[in-house]
């Protein structure tokens, strides 16, 4: 029997309890159990540590699916970019884990934001890779034209939600590169889902097979990371740090299903 019919359910279970705590972080702030047990210093250091963990198997399985496919395979750089792109990702979360592990805070501008803003050409890159790969595998991306409208559509939502949440980031009073990074972060976000929406058009195609399951686990993924982003900007400049559970949340649900896509994808190419 395949690994693919063997699937461990505990991994989910861990990212189902996981979203559960930091909701109801949210939800029930001056709790018992978030004033004691799980203190705001401890589920910051519980955030870190999932976080990092989510993010360098993310990066090893990416890895391994590109060792996996034959040379030659247009989908073996897709591969090995998303595993740079997350490896990234990981070295900037890797630069705030001591600062939240030992000063209960999240420096920002910091060191980590080379790592994160490097991070987004590699992911772009990758998912432009895999639109390449499937158009080259046969799969319709649709004509020149549909594509065209297809990012149009994306763009002018995209704008529509941004502007308004981004204006007020804009105006903000502070450190002129805070400033920029924050508004730097939701525009390579949008950056970011214009190839996410070509890959969409893929992705239901291939809804029911296990294909279909790996890239709907991706694009969700990294559709909280976008969404992550944004909250994180909009939070941050206007000094919401209440709402900074849902920040958590997001970016632990975002980490894990990319996580998961990845290890899907590399249980395909080993049955």
């Amino acid at each position: 029997m395949s690994t693919i019919g063997r699937r461990n359910p505990l991994p989910w279970l861990v990212l189902i309890l996981a979203m559960a705590v930091y909701v109801g972080w949210a939800a029930f702030p001056a709790s018992g159990l978030y004033t004691g047990v799980l203190n705001p210093h401890r589920l910051l250091v519980l955030a870190s540590a999932l976080k990092l963990v989510y993010l360098l198997a993310a990066a090893a399985w990416a890895f391994q699916c590109r060792d996996r496919l034959e040379a030659g395979n247009p989908a073996r750089p897709a591969w090995f970019l998303l595993s740079l792109g997350l490896l990234s990702t990981f070295a900037g979360q890797l630069c705030l884990a001591p600062f939240q592990l030992a000063r209960n805070e999240t420096p920002f501008p910091s060191v980590a934001d080379i790592f994160y803003v490097l991070s987004y050409p590699l992911l772009i890159a990758a998912l432009v890779a895999l639109l390449n790969a499937y158009r080259e595998a046969g799969f319709p991306l649709g004509s020149t034209g549909e594509r065209a409208a297809i990012l149009a559509v994306v763009g002018v939502i995209a704008a529509i939600v941004a502007v308004p949440i981004l204006r007020p980031v804009a105006e903000v009073e502070g450190p002129l590169l805070g400033r920029v990074l924050t508004v730097a972060y939701p525009i390579l976000d949008l950056l970011l889902l214009l190839p996410l929406a070509l890959l969409l058009r893929v992705a239901l195609r291939l809804r029911g097979s296990h294909a279909g399951e790996v890239w709907l686990l991706l694009l969700v993924g990294f559709v909280f990371l976008c969404a992550g982003d944004i909250c994180f900007a909009y939070f941050q400049s206007l000094g919401m740090e209440h709402l900074d559970p849902f920040v958590h949340a997001t970016y632990i649900l975002s980490y894990g299903l990319i996580a998961g896509g990845a290890h899907r994808q590399l249980e395909l190419l080993k049955s």
